[in-house]
């Protein structure tokens, strides 16, 4: 199916990694010019290589997105190497984990930083051109956690930044919609990253392969299967590259019309009828 944005071109946060990476191969499928930004370099030299590998188009570049310096410097780079991006993916991230008594005040403020002020940061670096050329796809990849905290383990930090993101989307829609600009949050449940593998693998204290059974409802030695996904009516994780789809649909032609919303991708885990 073409999407209609080859020549586009895509700059993708955190898109050395999980559903960043599967978000950046297949927007590099659908012909983008995809700029890979991240931290570190190895994943992200990894990521460039196989996008190439596989025929498409992509630069890395690696910066610390929680800031404005770092924010400006990556799209500069992508810029240089291929103009300045029709589609931005941005995506936060947090590990802070812990109750309200457990974490600092300064824990908030650097989740805030990492979730809401990072798209803000790259929103005002990228945005302005769209408007200016009147089309533009911006896509935040968030968490169900951004419209129900998630209380079957302790994360009042993410719990109480994320919805902010949301804000944040839905009113910069409202704003650009008349200049040709869509905003939309996709909304990711239960997914395997390597985030999760590596807090189940730690936690429960198995390995990476037993991890991925017991997301599958296999029994694991000591662990019965199941329970990750006990709550998703799929009754299993989620894919990457099934975030990486709804990414790629929301930038492509046939999503013009749509903006302003927040889409869970989750499994039929989440019950809102509005």
């Amino acid at each position: 199916m073409d999407l209609g944005i080859a020549g586009r071109v895509a700059f993708v946060a955190g898109g050395s990694k999980g559903m960043g990476r599967a978000s950046a191969e297949l927007l590099a499928q659908a012909g983008c010019l995809v700029g890979v930004m991240a931290r570190g370099q190895a994943d992200i030299d990894e990521t460039v290589n196989a996008i190439r590998n596989a025929g498409g188009k992509a630069m890395g570049f690696s910066a610390d997105l929680s800031t404005r310096d770092g924010t400006r410097a990556a799209v500069a780079a992508l810029e240089a190497e291929f103009g300045m991006p029709d589609i931005v993916v941005s995506m936060g991230h947090d590990s802070t984990l812990g109750g309200f008594d457990d974490v600092s005040d300064e824990s908030y403020e650097e989740a805030f930083r990492n979730y809401t002020m990072s798209t803000v940061y790259l929103a005002r670096a990228t945005v302005p051109t769209m408007r200016e050329r009147k089309w533009g796809r911006f896509i935040h990849i968030g968490s169900t956690n951004g419209k129900e905290p998630q209380l079957s383990h302790p994360s009042i930090v993410g719990n109480s930044v994320r919805p902010s993101t949301v804000a944040f989307m839905r009113v910069l829609a409202h704003e650009v919609a008349a200049d040709g600009v869509t905003v939309n949050t996709v909304a990711p449940g239960l997914t395997i990253t390597p985030t999760l593998m590596n807090y189940i693998t730690n936690k429960m204290k198995i390995t990476p392969e037993q991890g991925l059974d017991w997301l599958a409802g296999k029994d694991v030695p000591g662990i019965k299967g199941g329970q990750g996904a006990a709550n998703v009516p799929m009754r299993r994780a989620g894919k990457p590259e099934e975030i990486g789809g709804v990414v790629a649909f929301l930038a492509s032609q046939y999503a013009g019309y749509l903006t302003g919303e927040w889409i869970a991708v989750d499994g039929g885990r989440h019950h809102f009828a509005f």
